[in-house]
């Protein structure tokens, strides 16, 4: 099992590293790893509607590496810098196999479904904000509709914390009462934006290779249609 790691600090917060980690399974059958935070506090991991998304726990993480894949997390620590941030542990063959192709990609990209909080905040002129299920892979520049809503969930979190980022006592109190009216609390919010912002880095970086990637293909399409 192969292991890459980061440790940053949170804009204007001395006291929470955000950690990102790529596994990546050579071997052609699923891993079970187990992922354990080292750093002197406790894991924040990434939520949906205030609950943890499957595998984290307080100390770290539990999933399935699929094979010849990959699977990328990252969490947020209140906790002082240290390295290595993660102790890795595989944990042997997997005992089941993801069931089709979709679900390897969506686990490869950080599940970018979007978060359960999203739904209610469909835009009003009745759009889905990103295309429908018949272009749900995208066109042109347009992204596929599960990684337009996800980003357009994660923008709204971002922009109601920059609302109580140094705000007035009015607007903060109006800030607080919004975040209260959609089952959440200040720290919640604090949480998803530093979760957010992990999840966000490894998708850019996993997207900026893949645009390389991409852009260097070059298919002879007329010289393999004559071998047709």
């Amino acid at each position: 099992m192969d292991t890459d790691w980061s440790v940053s600090g949170l804009d204007g917060r001395d006291d929470v590293r955000l950690v990102t980690v790529e596994l990546r399974n050579p071997d052609p059958v699923d891993r079970q790893v187990r992922v354990d935070n080292r750093l002197d506090g406790p894991v924040l991991p990434p939520r949906r509607a205030g609950v943890p998304d499957p595998g984290w726990d307080r100390d770290g993480f539990t999933g399935v590496v699929p094979a010849g894949g990959r699977l990328s997390l990252g969490y947020a620590c209140p906790a002082a810098p240290g390295q290595p941030p993660v102790s890795v542990v595989n944990e042997g063959r997997a005992s089941e196999r993801p069931t089709d192709d979709t679900e390897t990609a969506v686990r490869e990209l950080a599940d970018p479904r979007p978060p359960a909080d999203a739904v209610p905040d469909a835009p009003p002129d009745g759009g889905d904000g990103g295309g429908s299920d018949t272009d749900a892979g995208g066109r042109g520049d347009s992204p596929p509709a599960p990684v337009a809503s996800w980003l357009a969930a994660v923008e709204r979190r971002i922009e109601r914390g920059e609302r109580l980022t140094d705000a007035s006592v009015v607007t903060a109190v109006g800030g607080v009462k919004t975040i209260a009216a959609d089952g959440q609390d200040v720290a919640d919010l604090d949480a998803r934006v530093a979760t957010d912002a992990v999840a966000l880095r490894t998708v850019a970086a996993r997207a900026t290779a893949l645009v390389e990637r991409a852009e260097a293909v070059d298919i002879p399409v007329e010289a393999l249609r004559r071998l047709s």
